[in-house]
């Protein structure tokens, strides 16, 4: 298990803390430097739309809804539980989506995700995955702090690091 704050405070905070430095990454861009491919073959555009498309996940697991459906990801391709895949397609459609466009859907989901965890409590945090996602095969007990971490801060670091090397190389 990953190093999880202890607080909801602190979860919080560490979520702002690396979306601020996500947001440091990307502000000082230009359009054309935001729509150009990185040395992973995707732009930071993509990137962002990416990261959007995971929280749209985190999403739907703590509104107890079908994760792929929240994401836009046929079931099908949700139910393959090949990630790979799954970013692949997210990519493809990135890609021709407006700049303008993914740039506010980044904000307003990140927005969503925010007021979702503000209204949750410290014990909502601690509940098991299944707790959120009872129809899942496997019964899960890991706490949804983890895909909290997961698809929020912990996610935010993965791209900073891609971004930023992208952009030097």
């Amino acid at each position: 298990m990953p190093d999880l704050p202890t607080t909801k405070d602190a979860l919080m905070a560490r979520i702002g803390d690396r979306w601020d430095a996500l947001q440091g990454v990307v502000a000082p861009l230009t359009p054309e430097q935001l729509e150009r491919p990185l040395g992973d073959g995707w732009s930071t555009k993509v990137h962002l739309a990416h990261v959007a498309t995971w929280e749209r996940s985190l999403l739907g697991l703590l509104r107890k809804q079908h994760r792929g459906d929240a994401m836009n990801v046929p079931r099908d391709l949700w139910d393959g539980h090949d990630t790979d895949a799954i970013n692949a397609q997210v990519a493809v459609a990135a890609a021709g989506r407006p700049l303008g466009d993914v740039l506010a859907e980044s904000a307003a989901v990140h927005a969503e995700v925010i007021a979702q965890l503000e209204s949750m409590s410290q014990e909502d945090l601690g509940r098991p995955y299944s707790d959120y996602q009872p129809g899942d095969a496997a019964h899960n007990p890991n706490p949804v702090a983890g895909w909290v971490h997961g698809n929020t801060w912990d996610h935010y670091n993965e791209h900073i690091e891609w971004i930023a090397s992208g952009l030097r190389g």
